[in-house]
């Protein structure tokens, strides 16, 4: 099994963020927390032979939340070798470093998505934008569906999309059903607290936005977190 590693950089002459903000960093592919930091990435310098966002540690607080990746090398069109000491989110890698204790930590493009804490670094999980409250003091799900999946289950949290899979084609009759009666389940709460919607972009058929009433953003995260613990234990399971 990996160590896993929760690094703190600091610096007496890190820059101050506009009103303390902090970006939480996930990775793009299994949604989970990545690291933290006091900057935004878009912004880091990139470079420029594998288009990797490169943060100085002695100018920005970074908390990681990843494991070790080992130590891979890279060919160079120059034909020079490059030691990469990776850092993963589970098995898939999202940065790397050139040594253990190396100042500068190269983010892989694409490999991360954000938002904005406008508090300081904790350990708590902060409910990411893809569930918000609505104008009308409900609570709104950003939902991307996966169908004709073996069974309905609720796959992965990002920044962008809580992801499901059901059981069948999400354009016949009855997929809506099976999305709310499996959303009803991870939640406890009953079928006349959900209601769902499509998004009005062109294309988006196989996403949907669903409407919790009664639950706080932070209770429906809360509740989606902990099935989402559930489903990986009995994916883990069944893979031994």
């Amino acid at each position: 099994m990996p160590k896993r590693t929760t690094l703190t950089f600091t610096s007496e002459d890190a820059p101050k963020t506009t009103e303390g903000q902090l970006f939480v960093y996930y990775c793009k592919y299994s949604g989970k927390h990545a690291f933290t930091l006091d900057g935004d990435l878009g912004k880091m310098p990139k470079r420029r032979t594998d288009g990797s966002r490169i943060v100085d540690t002695q100018n920005h607080h970074v908390k990681l939340y990843t494991s070790d990746g080992g130590v891979k090398l890279i060919k160079r069109k120059d034909g020079k070798i490059e030691r990469q000491h990776r850092l993963n989110v589970g098995k898939l890698p999202v940065a790397y470093k050139s040594s253990e204790d190396g100042q500068y930590l190269y983010v892989l493009d694409n490999a991360v998505s954000t938002y904005v804490n406008p508090g300081g670094i904790g350990d708590k999980m902060l409910v990411p934008p893809c569930i918000v409250r609505n104008a009308a003091g409900a609570t709104q799900v950003r939902v991307d569906i996966e169908d004709r999946a073996h069974r309905p289950a609720l796959v992965r949290i990002s920044a962008d999309s809580v992801r499901i899979h059901i059981t069948i084609n999400v354009a016949q009759e009855g997929s809506n059903e099976e999305i709310l009666n499996l959303f009803s389940k991870i939640l406890n709460v009953r079928l006349s607290q959900l209601q769902l919607a499509r998004p009005a972009k062109p294309g988006s058929s196989r996403k949907r936005i669903l409407i919790v009433d009664h639950l706080s953003p932070q209770e429906v995260f809360d509740k989606m977190q902990a099935a989402l613990v559930v489903e990986n234990t009995r994916r883990n399971r069944a893979n031994d």
